[in-house]
């Protein structure tokens, strides 16, 4: 129905000589060599202790803005179409219009990111849209204000706002999460896992092995990522926790644990933990449970969840996520979802879950370690907290504001002084970044597999506890 408007889908039909790099065809080759003389692409390495690129020919980014990101923007081109008739069912007939408006900029973001071309600015009535602005003109001035060859997170945290914005020109379409059918489609082909994972933790007693299973279910769901890996867990996933240690390149969960039992964190016990999401469905599913685990335990006496402000990266938490699934399994058919459903809504209603006031830090371009300036109130709030669980392969990212450290450097040291509390991270490796890890691990998983970084299939636990004066 949304005649007039050209587009470029990427598929297995698409004309080579436009998009395809990694053909063995010599005119893609070709294309390739041109592609990266013109942009200074580069076959070394990654340099240590800078901050990764798209310009690094072997890297992970490359890969992102090349071939993952095209992919993503045609994904979303397609779904748009397929759900137009849907869309103008519950928006209204006007909404052909402006889905036509969203499809032509989505379709100039796609030939933007293929080209290299330098970011825009934005225009819409955004608050954070000045603060944006800001930081595109200092990245002008440094001359990385190009997909490949800014920085990595902060290219790809433009790419998710520039989305958005080009939703946020419509009056009908603005608050439609254009993300959402994946998430709710991955929550509904779960349920059989969910159910599978309630029966095996009915009788789970509070102690310390039952603990480090709640909080190694929580990190391996972080596997289930709709816009890296499309890892299905298996319903035996409780019963094979045990098997996944050995792909656990860092396990501190007993240091967590000792954390939160021994009293070290504050004068306060039990304490609140605060926990920042990453994705959707079942990952969110396994965060509630982990949830329910420190409050029923008393190792918590309140847990704060926070998500982010607009759609983002696929399959990211946002507030309406949250209050969808607490409604989903509320009103579900199946009594072990309902049960649970009514238990999470008298948690909500009590105060012993929290659903932190949405901010826009979290989908800001910038390390965790800018929170005080740029977001002093949501510092001061974790600092309240004695420990802050951040999920995810973003979250570590911006923990460590997407510098290539070494992979033995500490955790710790490379915060770069972020600490507003105590900092957990669960993390199913999906990028080329890491710290804290045993001397030559890297190099010996390199040699068995060169893209092991990026699989999900590799995890860490790791713990950086504040030091209280």
């Amino acid at each position: 129905m949304m005649d007039g408007v050209s587009i470029t889908v990427i598929n297995d039909s698409t004309d080579v000589d436009s998009i395809t790099v990694y053909s063995k065809t010599t005119t893609a080759f070709s294309v390739a060599s041109v592609f990266d003389q013109a942009n200074n692409i580069s076959e070394l390495p990654s340099p240590l202790r800078e901050p990764l690129s798209a310009r690094y020919k072997n890297s992970f980014a490359f890969e992102t803005f090349r071939e993952r990101v095209p992919q993503i923007l045609s994904d979303l081109i397609n779904s748009l179409y397929q759900n137009e008739k849907r869309i103008m069912e519950k928006y209204g007939s006007y909404a052909h219009f402006e889905l036509r408006r969203i499809v032509w900029s989505l379709d100039i973001l796609h030939n933007e990111v293929l080209e290299n071309k330098p970011f825009k600015y934005f225009y819409d009535k955004s608050p954070d849209s000045l603060e944006w602005n800001s930081f595109i003109k200092g990245l002008v001035n440094r001359e990385k204000n190009q997909w490949f060859s800014a920085n990595w997170m902060h290219a790809e945290c433009y790419l998710y706002r520039r989305i958005w914005m080009a939703f946020q020109r419509s009056e009908l379409l603005k608050d439609y999460d254009y993300f959402s059918q994946k998430k709710i489609c991955s929550t509904r082909n779960f349920v059989y896992l969910f159910r599978a994972v309630l029966n095996d933790i009915k009788d789970l007693t509070y102690c310390y092995s039952s603990f480090v299973s709640m909080l190694k279910l929580s990190l391996w769901a972080n596997r289930c990522d709709l816009s890296i890996t499309s890892a299905v867990p298996s319903e035996t996933i409780w019963n094979s926790l045990n098997k996944q240690n050995r792909h656990l390149l860092v396990d501190q969960s007993e240091d967590v644990w000792q954390f939160l039992t021994t009293g070290v964190h504050s004068s306060v016990s039990p304490p609140m933990v605060d926990i920042i999401l990453d994705n959707a469905g079942f990952e969110l599913f396994a965060d509630l449970l982990l949830g329910v685990y420190l409050i029923d335990s008393k190792l918590a006496i309140k847990v704060r969840y926070h998500v982010k402000a607009i759609p983002y990266y696929v399959s990211d938490v946002t507030a309406n996520d949250f209050r969808w699934m607490l409604n989903f399994l509320l009103h579900h058919e199946i009594p072990e979802f309902s049960y649970l459903g009514r238990k999470l809504r008298y948690f909500m209603r009590q105060g012993f879950f929290v659903l932190f006031e949405t901010c826009k830090f979290w989908t800001r371009p910038q390390g965790f370690k800018y929170m005080s300036k740029l977001a002093p109130c949501l510092f001061v709030q974790l600092s309240f907290s004695a420990l802050a669980i951040f999920k995810g392969d973003l979250n570590y990212r911006k923990l460590l504001d997407d510098i290539n450290y070494s992979p033995t450097t500490p955790f710790k040291e490379c915060l770069g002084g972020f600490q507003p509390t105590s900092i957990c991270a669960l993390r199913c490796i999906k990028s080329d970044l890491y710290c804290g890890l045993p001397n030559c691990l890297v190099e010996l998983l390199t040699v068995n597999n060169p893209s092991w970084m990026r699989t999900g299939d590799k995890a860490i636990i790791q713990l950086a506890v504040k030091q209280i004066p």
